[in-house]
């Protein structure tokens, strides 16, 4: 009996050890019952196949579906079923609109759960989409890149049956990296496991590249983008642990190279600041760096536990970045707020610039998004065919703005 009660003891000290890790469906547990505390609202749709990619699009407000937002998804069927890039739409609950009527009733309210994206265009694809975005001069205009490394376009104006409008062959491998030049409509970037960056014109017919770039990395192109400022500047990253800055006028080069030790998974210019700019990859730092000198970062920051695969800069807030990885997290960054002074409890939470750590998603995630109508409404997609449409928190300092404090509340 001794010994029973021992064994029982100890089980009972186990499941109370404040230090045991725990497994990927007690965290999703743990970070459901936070959901309150962090959110204004939280979605979670089931997607009969995983989407590699996601990506909000731009939008009016329209008399039919005014609280409407749209997303450009993909499917990843694994060659089981056709593949299909997909338009898909959530209706939003009318206490996340902005409005400074509804503040007052956001503030007593509780975290909407409620609303689910729903897919309502669809068209036939070659294979999976690896990445899909929209062109920024015409968001009816949408490029795709396969496991093959072929480029599509697609004009979602149209019906299924007539969307494709071309197909660009040059890459002989699968591709992640695409991106539309935000100051050169049509001018398109897309970067294969070839090692090659290839440039097209999608609003010529002509399906053969305007140039490539064959020998400025000596592995895996990881991804590649355009700056929001200057229309001849580029960046790309690679398994050869290199990040390289370009400028399409000059033909298969780099201006400029920085290399660390491990393999670079993704990049993003400042929608903010012409010479900002980050990048992060398997070592699971995300660097920010001044592109009139990369040859070392201006800061490092330390948040994730595993890869970095996605990152993006706020189109909307100045010094936010979001990044994802495989460790199942997406971290927004208040870069504004490196070097601020911690507690010593605020630091065990991670470093200063740390704003918020997503923790919903119990497998890696593919993609993220930042919506460009709304402040802080995210979506993102995981390997599990989970797509999460959350908001942050109002409460959030950064979030809701300064509260305010009436001279009678102090009385």
């Amino acid at each position: 009996m001794d010994a029973l009660m021992e064994k029982m003891a100890a089980v009972q000290g186990e499941e109370e050890d404040p230090n045991k890790e725990l497994s990927i469906d007690e965290e999703y547990e743990l970070w459901r019952s936070n959901v309150p505390l962090m959110y204004d609202f939280v979605s979670e749709t089931r997607l009969t196949w995983p989407s590699l990619s996601l990506e909000w699009l731009p939008q009016e407000k329209s008399a039919q579906a005014p609280n409407r937002q749209e997303l450009i998804i993909g499917t990843h069927t694994s060659g089981e079923e056709d593949n299909y890039l997909k338009i898909a739409a959530i209706d939003l609950p009318n206490d996340i609109i902005p409005s400074t009527e509804k503040l007052e009733d956001q503030q007593k309210g509780e975290t909407t759960t409620k609303s689910n994206i729903k897919i309502i265009k669809k068209f036939k694809h070659e294979e999976e989409i690896t990445r899909a975005r929209y062109m920024p001069q015409n968001s009816n205009l949408v490029a795709t890149i396969n496991g093959s490394g072929k480029v599509f376009l697609y004009d979602r104006s149209k019906d299924k049956h007539s969307g494709l409008v071309s197909t660009f062959e040059y890459h002989k491998e699968n591709g992640y990296g695409l991106s539309f030049n935000c100051n050169d409509a049509g001018k398109l970037l897309s970067g294969s496991d070839d090692g090659t960056i290839a440039l097209w014109n999608v609003n010529n017919s002509n399906s053969s590249p305007i140039y490539v770039w064959s020998s400025v990395h000596s592995d895996i192109v990881n991804d590649c983008k355009w700056s929001n400022f200057d229309l001849n500047v580029f960046g790309s990253v690679s398994e050869d642990s290199t990040l390289q800055l370009h400028d399409q006028r000059e033909k298969d080069t780099f201006t400029s190279q920085f290399k660390v030790d491990a393999p670079f998974n993704t990049l993003a210019f400042s929608k903010h600041s012409q010479y900002l700019f980050a990048a992060a990859g398997t070592d699971s730092h995300v660097y920010l760096f001044d592109r009139r000198d990369i040859s070392r970062p201006l800061h490092s920051m330390a948040g994730h536990d595993g890869a970095v695969t996605n990152m993006e800069f706020s189109p909307d807030q100045d010094g936010i970045l979001m990044t994802s990885g495989e460790d199942r997290r997406a971290i927004i960054w208040d870069i504004c707020d490196i070097g601020v002074e911690q507690i010593p409890d605020d630091a065990e939470d991670g470093a200063p610039e740390v704003l918020m750590i997503h923790a919903g998603h119990r497998s890696a995630i593919n993609d993220f998004s930042m919506n460009p109508n709304i402040p802080w409404l995210m979506a993102s997609s995981e390997e599990e065919n989970i797509i999460q449409v959350w908001k942050c928190s109002h409460k959030l300092p950064r979030v809701g703005g300064t509260p305010t404090v009436s001279v009678s509340q102090l009385e």
